[in-house]
């Protein structure tokens, strides 16, 4: 599943989370006013939500309660792997930084970083693959090379 959801979307899928399901007037009380949204804007992001299977609907009288099919931290390692998949692999260490540098982090989040970083296997070695991914590659290296090195170790 993809998380090709708008800003829009994400604050709604915020309110959704924080009350576990909701009906379209819980959610009004919990956005709307912040956002200036009107009860109409926020149906079509919620159907957009729908479509895009990232809200289940049942009926409760005469109102839809909206129930999330995943929970906010499956969204957000989905979007984490998203941002990953649309850089080289070569350049992952740098969105992680960059991640870490931006990122208010206490004491707990630092040592759990590291014990996750402890545990991790580490590559021998990280090819490039924007040719792969995008056709085209602006990391400076040759890629004939790369090509002959992967070649010899086969």
């Amino acid at each position: 599943m993809k998380m090709n959801i708008s800003d829009s979307e994400m604050i709604v899928m915020r309110a959704i989370w924080t009350l576990e399901q909701a009906s379209v007037d819980q959610i009004a009380c919990q956005i709307a006013a912040s956002n200036d949204w009107s009860v109409a804007t926020i149906k079509t992001l919620l159907g957009r939500l729908v479509k895009k299977e990232m809200l289940t609907t049942t009926k409760s009288g005469r109102k839809f309660i909206y129930t999330p099919t995943m929970s906010e931290c499956q969204a957000v390692g989905l979007m984490g792997q998203e941002l990953l998949d649309k850089v080289c692999a070569q350049k992952h260490v740098n969105v992680l930084v960059n991640l870490i540098d931006d990122a208010m982090l206490t004491a707990e989040n630092l040592q759990l970083i590291s014990e996750a970083l402890a545990a991790k296997t580490p590559a021998c070695h990280v090819n490039c693959d924007c040719l792969e991914k995008f056709s085209a590659c602006t990391c400076d290296h040759d890629h004939a090379t790369e090509d002959m090195e992967i070649m010899e170790t086969v």
